[in-house]
């Protein structure tokens, strides 16, 4: 009965092996002194494609887009990376975010310290309604290194943000300072 219970699950890793079942369901994008990893069905698109809202004279590294969601000719689920020269602890930078967000009309809705890759960030959650009227959540992720701060800002319409989740941590937990 053993042997039988080993062929059918070497039978099994095989099969997984052959049908694809093993490999990853996402890009990577490494570029600019970042890295990370973005679903397979999402693109990369150029900066100056998007009217992209950004803290002070930052600088806008990346960004990756869901085609699928796409409004008044607007991506609407999007995820970009912003960097600029550290000033000031992450504390003091996360509190004039909030103002910030307070001051355009914004709710935050959680604020949580983590771990990305072994550097310490702030991870906030809050909604807002854009220029043309769409309701969104945005998810700002905030860390630093020793001579640059980081914003990973992740957006989508308030019905989606939830299923959009598993996108965002995919493209949080694997992002990296090079």
């Amino acid at each position: 009965m053993k042997k039988y219970a080993l062929l059918i699950l070497s039978i099994v890793i095989i099969v997984a092996f052959a049908s694809g079942c093993t490999t990853n369901n996402y890009k990577t994008y490494d570029s600019n002194g970042i890295s990370f990893h973005y679903p397979t069905g999402w693109n990369e698109v150029s900066p100056d494609q998007l009217s992209l809202t950004v803290e002070g004279t930052s600088e806008v590294l990346a960004v990756v887009v869901d085609p699928e969601n796409i409004q008044n000719n607007n991506y609407q689920t999007l995820v970009f990376f912003q960097r600029i020269p550290t000033t000031g602890t992450l504390a003091v930078a996360t509190a004039s975010l909030k103002t910030q967000i307070q001051a355009v009309g914004g709710q935050v809705l959680s604020e949580t310290d983590r771990t990305i890759n072994g550097v310490p960030a702030k991870d906030m959650v809050y909604s807002i309604s854009t220029n043309s009227g769409v309701a969104k959540k945005e998810r700002i992720v905030a860390l630093q290194d020793a001579g640059n701060r980081y914003y990973i800002v992740c957006s989508a319409p308030t019905a989606d943000f939830d299923r959009q989740q598993s996108n965002f941590n995919l493209i949080i937990d694997s992002f990296e300072i090079q």
